[in-house]
């Protein structure tokens, strides 16, 4: 079969230069992180060479982290293949080149991995040492190598590298493994009348994964301070709390409904609800069903607005394929609710606990719900859900008439074109990974028109749908995380 590179090179060969070049543009950084992540393959660059010496700053930023996914974890034999950042003219390539060679090395032992970032953690510009400070706690994370903290500590007396990239640095070497030492250079005990410090990504990531000592001293000394911020920190009281959420929340994955009520009671901020209704969810991937669904039922079918939302998204997450019947019904009397919201929430739980049932009934329930203009979104991405990796050709024939629908909608900014957006992260989903080129022309309908700035969030989910197509879902690790939602 052949790649969807060269299938679209093959359907785009009458376009404009300027419309397959935008094609391009679209899907390469999926495209090539992908097909080529971890392999250290050569081919890879090929693609790259454009992006990498783009008149934009941030494409080229963003091709540099794709060449640090392609040779992640390939050890120190494939450094001599990184010439071209290496040994390239250009000193925005040459000095971002230890970002590359920081990935290669991933995974390796601590004297190897010192061994390789030596010259650019001494090197003699500040902005290389601080990238070589970065790329040394990527590559050494949770090896809780003491050699590695000390220079990392060396290398944090030197002018460059800012407190929290130091702070970040070592909890990723020491992820999962903290020690008394490492806890209270990240977590600062002496700034612990300030809850402003920003330094809670730090400690979730080092407190990830350790045991329930670690995590309950996290919770009391820096995300429940934060969590209960009060007044006197002015306008900024509901970004320190949001901020607080989203380090508990991926400090504990599998916990399940412990951390949820401890955090439940901000549901009602709009800042703070957002947070938990898209962190949330993390908590109860590969959680245990048996201790945490029956509460989660609870608070689905009896909380109130804001807490039916998040349990019904967090239930959905745990109980992801599983067909479990009674989640199943749970959902689907939620998407009968009276608030729309709800409906809406209900409907993306749903996508999720029947993922791949390829039921009928719910089948119909998401088209009629992809009527209404509140719950279109959730209901077009839930059909996708439940049909994930089928290609059933009748499905996608509802999936267009929808976007035919859509379509003839006035479009009056990047909010209302999410449902739209819906139809062709959905026609991925249908179609994961089965390599069927019926939906390719629909999609391509859309990437040849002319892109603005920003791409429209139905550009962005045509280019992935695309990728999606070709790839299983073990390859697509972003393929359940829409941030267009």
């Amino acid at each position: 079969m052949k790649n969807m590179w060269t299938t679209l090179e093959e359907r785009t060969h009458a376009w404009h230069a300027l419309g397959r070049q935008g094609l391009a543009d679209a899907i390469w950084a999926d495209y090539v992180s992908v097909r080529f992540g971890r392999t250290s393959d050569p081919r890879a660059l090929e693609y790259l060479y454009p992006y990498l010496n783009h008149a934009d700053r941030r494409t080229r930023l963003r091709a540099i982290d794709v060449a640090a996914r392609v040779f992640e974890g390939r050890g120190p034999r494939v450094i001599d293949a990184l010439d071209y950042f290496t040994g390239n003219p250009d000193p925005f390539l040459r000095d971002r080149a230890v970002q590359v060679v920081g990935a290669a090395v991933s995974g390796s032992r601590d004297e190897v991995v010192l061994e390789v970032l030596a010259p650019y953690l001494n090197h003699r510009n500040q902005f290389i040492r601080k990238l070589a400070l970065v790329a040394l706690g990527k590559a050494s994370a949770g090896q809780a190598s003491v050699k590695v903290l000390a220079e990392i500590q060396r290398v944090a007396q030197t002018p460059g590298p800012r407190e929290d990239e130091v702070d970040l640095a070592i909890a990723r070497a020491f992820a999962g493994r903290p020690t008394e030492e490492v806890y209270v250079l990240v977590a600062k005990p002496k700034l612990a009348g300030r809850i402003d410090t920003g330094n809670e990504r730090a400690v979730s990531t080092l407190v990830r994964g350790a045991s329930e000592e670690w995590y309950e001293r996290a919770w009391r000394e820096i995300f429940e301070p934060r969590l209960h911020a009060g007044d006197e920190m002015g306008w900024r009281r509901d970004f320190i709390r949001r901020d607080g959420i989203s380090a508990l929340c991926y400090a504990s994955p599998g916990r399940g409904m412990d951390p949820l009520r401890r955090m439940l009671h901000l549901r009602h901020n709009r800042c703070t609800g957002h947070a938990m209704l898209s962190s949330a969810q993390e908590c109860f991937a590969e959680a245990d069903p048996e201790v945490n669904r029956d509460p989660l039922i609870e608070l689905a079918r009896n909380g109130d607005v804001q807490a039916q939302k998040i349990a019904a998204v967090c239930l959905g997450r745990m109980m992801m394929g599983a067909e479990d019947a009674e989640t199943i019904g749970v959902l689907r009397e939620l998407c009968g609710a009276r608030n729309k919201a709800v409906q809406s929430a209900a409907l993306s739980g749903l996508g999720m606990a029947a993922r791949s049932t390829c039921d009928e009934v719910l089948r119909r329930l998401c088209l009629d719900h992809a009527l209404v203009g509140e719950t279109a979104t959730a209901a077009i991405r839930a059909l996708g859900m439940v049909f994930l990796g089928s290609g059933r050709a009748d499905v996608f024939e509802d999936i267009r008439a929808k976007a035919e629908l859509y379509r003839t909608r006035p479009v009056r900014g990047r909010k209302h074109c999410k449902p739209l957006a819906a139809c062709y992260w959905a026609t991925g989903l249908t179609y994961l990974g089965t390599g069927s080129m019926e939906p390719v022309d629909f999609l391509l309908d859309v990437l040849a028109q002319p892109r603005v700035p920003r791409m429209y969030p139905y550009q962005w989910s045509a280019a992935k749908a695309l990728v999606m197509i070709e790839f299983s879902e073990a390859r697509l690790p972003w393929m359940f995380v829409d941030p267009q939602n």
